[in-house]
């Protein structure tokens, strides 16, 4: 199995990383998205339309 680490993402406020596992046949086995600072966006735009995120999140943070 093969890994690839995007570590540490651009464009992304405080620290973050990506590791994809590549199967033997180069199929996605698995990926995983880490970010370790908490900062409530999750689970406030829960269920919300994916179209709408970028426009309350965009309001929520000055960044």
């Amino acid at each position: 199995m093969k890994r690839i680490s995007i570590d540490p993402i651009t464009r992304l406020e405080g620290h973050g990383k990506i590791d994809i596992f590549l199967a033997d046949d180069g199929s996605v086995a698995n990926c995983y998205f880490q970010v370790p600072e908490l900062r409530g966006f999750e689970k406030f735009i829960e269920g919300m339309p994916i179209e709408e995120v970028p426009r309350v999140v965009s309001r929520i943070c000055g960044v």
